[in-house]
């Protein structure tokens, strides 16, 4: 019998409480273990819900080698925008993302990476090709007074729902301000190989105000799309709140 949205949410959170103390607990050495939660009030993916603009329980781990190569993995409930036509024991619950790369920097500034990831819905009907592999190449600079800017490259060859290529591109800036205040502002855009499968092309924008509430991270964020149709695939523009925390 397949779990329940309110079980893999458990599971998840459940999971995240016993590894924390791993991580906290990492000896030093060429490996660097990290890991991070969040509760939000609408997960938010490339300028679209994920979870039927409802809260969301997420997490992921980190385990980074001193040479830069990362190898990590990140969860979170979901409800999609699934119609009648699935059933109900086949709709995905929750997202796992596993994904491996390399991060670099350089004296005057510059920062650069790779990563490949694979996105899976555990649960889900294996009808609905739900998983996919993305491939991610990022270039980055940071001004000496902090100011932080990043462009990046996705490209995955079949997409969520096995509905063709997909080419996305993103530009973010982000600075931070006294009394740990800081500001971010992106704009990207998603290009399908297959229109009449995938939908529109369309692009996306936000910015979020980050600042501490006792020894967590509070963040405002708003998002938007340009879609037509943006209100009914829960694109439309949006205000919402996250509460993190990195070990």
């Amino acid at each position: 019998m397949r779990q329940t949205n309110f079980s893999y949410q458990t599971v998840l959170a459940s999971a995240l409480l016993v590894s924390l103390p791993l991580v906290q607990a990492a000896e030093d050495g060429p490996l660097e273990f990290s890991a991070n939660v969040a509760l939000t009030s609408d997960y938010v993916w490339r300028g679209m819900s994920q979870n039927d603009e409802g809260w969301a329980i997420q997490g992921g781990f980190d385990i980074t080698h001193e040479t830069g190569f990362t190898l990590g993995t990140w969860g979170s409930n979901v409800k999609l925008l699934e119609n009648d036509t699935v059933k109900p024991e086949d709709r995905a619950d929750i997202e796992i993302d596993l994904y491996i790369g390399y991060e670099g920097k350089s004296d005057n500034g510059y920062n650069y990476g790779v990563k490949a990831g694979r996105y899976t819905y555990p649960g889900a009907g294996s009808d609905l090709n739900y998983d996919f592999n993305e491939y991610n190449v990022h270039l980055g600079y940071t001004m000496p007074q902090g100011t932080a800017f990043s462009l990046g490259y996705d490209y995955a060859p079949e997409t969520f729902g096995d509905v063709g290529k997909e080419h996305h591109y993103v530009f973010t800036m982000s600075h931070s301000l006294p009394a740990g205040l800081g500001f971010s502002g992106y704009v990207a855009q998603r290009s399908f190989s297959d229109n009449d499968k995938a939908g529109d092309d369309y692009i996306y924008y936000g910015a979020s105000l980050s600042f501490p509430i006792a020894a967590f991270e509070g963040s405002i964020s708003y998002s938007d799309t340009d879609l037509d149709n943006a209100a009914d695939m829960k694109a439309d523009g949006r205000v919402f709140f996250t509460l993190s925390k990195s070990f």
